[in-house]
Formats: structure tokens, sequence, C-alpha cells
């Protein structure tokens, strides 16, 4: 965790916080670009004066969807054994949200044939201490093949799972996740 990450002052964003999920998030991703900074990544874990952006990215084909789990080899021992709808991380100097997607995406996924890229909106979650000082860029990838597969084997599995099956699997995924089962993927049932 020895890397500096970009940060945005939560007084900054918290009056564009409506709802966990801001689908109109202009005026947000307007003060990431323009007020962003970096800051030791230690540091800004322990502080919620800050949000760490954090691009998030759900990997989706027709109605099922790629969920990771993560195992106790990944640096974040909050989200141990959690199930993920999302790839994603920090976000490293000389790098903007969209480049760090890229890289994020480059060093845990593998994914085959073409797809689509689209933003969702920022998801912002105070219901726990690791949310508290993470805010998620979140965006939908489309693929037109289900041949994706995991990088960093160590550090997750990954498998896809139908809409119908996560209404089950709720309750074993990280906060980030429940918020997008509930705002995203749940009301398109």
């Amino acid at each position: 965790m020895n890397e500096d990450v970009m940060v945005v002052e939560t007084a900054l964003l918290r009056p564009h916080f409506t709802s966990p999920l801001i689908r109109d998030a202009t005026a947000i991703l307007d003060l990431i670009d323009a007020r962003h900074r970096f800051i030791p990544r230690p540091i800004a874990e322990v502080s919620p004066q800050y949000r760490q952006i954090i691009p998030y990215v759900v990997i989706r084909h027709g109605d099922d969807y790629f969920i990771l789990k993560r195992t106790p080899k990944q640096n974040e021992a909050r989200l141990h054994h959690k199930l993920s709808l999302g790839v994603g991380g920090h976000i490293n100097p000389g790098h903007s949200v969209m480049d760090g997607l890229r890289k994020e995406l480059d060093e845990e996924v593998r994914i085959e044939g073409p797809y689509q890229l689209q933003f969702v909106g920022i998801l912002n979650d105070d219901s726990t201490e690791v949310a508290r000082v993470h805010l998620g860029v979140v965006y939908v990838l489309d693929v037109t093949l289900k041949r994706v597969a995991i990088v960093e084997t160590e550090k997750m599995t990954g498998e896809w799972m139908s809409r119908a099956a996560m209404r089950d699997a709720r309750s074993a995924m990280e906060s980030w996740s429940e918020i997008i089962y509930d705002e995203f993927i749940a009301p398109s049932s």
C-alpha cells in the first residue's frame, strides 16, 4: 500500500450526495477532474475527509453478470470473501479516471472480444468504514462473448451469475455491490 492515490475532499463532494447511486453526476465528475489530488494511500484509507476515487466496472452479458469473490490474498482485508459486481481500484499519479479504469481492467481481468463501456453513475456509500473513504465512478461493460477470465487468480475468483441468482447472493456482497444490485440491476428485473 505504499502508493499515492487520487482523492477529492469529501466536503466538496457532499453537497452532491443525493442518493447511493447518483445518475446525474456531471457536477461530481467535473469536481473530480478539477479538484483531485494525490496523497499516500495509508493516510487516505483512514481519512474520511477525503474520498478515494475508484473506477468500478460492472461486466455484463445480457442478463448475466461477472461476479468476483475476493480471497485473503487481496490487499483490502475488510473485503475478504465478499462478492463484488465491480472490477476496480485506485488511481495513481499521472492517470485520469479513464486511465485508471483501463489499468484496473488490464490488471484484474482478460476480456476476449469486443465490448461497450457506458457510464452508470457515482456510487456514494457511508455504511461501512471502507466505503466512507471511497467514491465509485461506475461503468457497465457489455461484452459480446462470455470470455472473461481473472488475471490475479491469487487475489480473486470469478464466475457468471444470472440476475435471478444474484437476488439470493445479495447478502454475501460487499456494500457497493449491494447498492449496484438494488439501484441498477434489480429495478430492471
